[in-house]
């Protein structure tokens, strides 16, 4: 049901099979499954649970993933707009690195940064429509908490 190789190994699972939210919970049903080549895994402990809520809990379901921005700066005319993009994105993401890292599709963009994305794009180009290089339907992997 799910592709290990793209999970990162940062990513944590949850043993936890006592916790009322294991049967909906992403990083329960992936821990559950593991194939038995891995020998090794971070994990969220059980006494993670406070209150009843796991403050880790990911509910499992497929959101809409982006993969690359190139394509963002398409609709962009002005040139001083799209320097501006670059450079607001570059900060916020925090180097240059990460930014082409993104930029090249190397790594996903998930629902929440496409939004920081959006938001950042229309602060310099307002009304410009704003999309990604490829989208696709998959479980979140990018984000540990």
């Amino acid at each position: 049901m799910f592709d290990y190789e793209k999970i990162p190994d940062w990513w944590a699972l949850c043993p936890n099979r006592d916790c009322e939210m294991a049967a909906t919970c992403l990083r329960h049903l992936v821990c559950m499954q593991v194939p038995q080549k891995y020998k090794l895994w971070t994990c969220v402990l059980p006494n993670a649970i406070e209150d009843g809520k796991c403050r880790f809990f990911q509910k499992a379901e497929k959101v809409t993933m982006a993969q690359g921005i190139a394509a963002v700066y398409k609709n962009v005319q002005s040139r001083e707009a799209r320097s501006l993009i670059r450079y607001a994105l570059t900060s916020h993401l925090g180097s240059k690195g990460t930014y082409y890292r993104y930029k090249n599709g190397e790594r996903l963009i998930n629902p929440q940064m496409q939004q920081v994305i959006i938001d950042i794009v229309h602060r310099y180009a307002p009304g410009v429509e704003v999309s990604f290089d490829k989208t696709f339907e998959d479980y979140d992997f990018t984000r540990n908490y």
